[in-house]
């Protein structure tokens, strides 16, 4: 990634811990959304998982990339 302070490049770890609900119907998938801390998807008969992890990872991400407060290099 850019460091939007400096302009050079910084690492950023990716840790995600999320737990996705997969639903049968529209039913199913009311009440798991409405569970706390959790999310919920319609699951048809295929799931794109490679699409999912890279939509998880994407949201993931800082809006803007920075640096801690004097941590760029000089």
């Amino acid at each position: 990634m850019t460091c939007q302070r400096c302009l050079g490049g910084m690492q950023h770890a990716v840790q995600i811990e999320r737990t996705l609900h997969l639903a049968r119907n529209e039913t199913e998938l009311e009440r798991l959304d409405a569970l706390p801390d959790s999310d919920a998807i319609l699951a048809g008969e295929t799931i794109d998982l490679v699409a999912l992890v890279e939509d998880e990872v994407l949201l993931s991400l800082p809006l803007a990339a920075m640096h801690a407060e004097g941590e760029c290099p000089a």
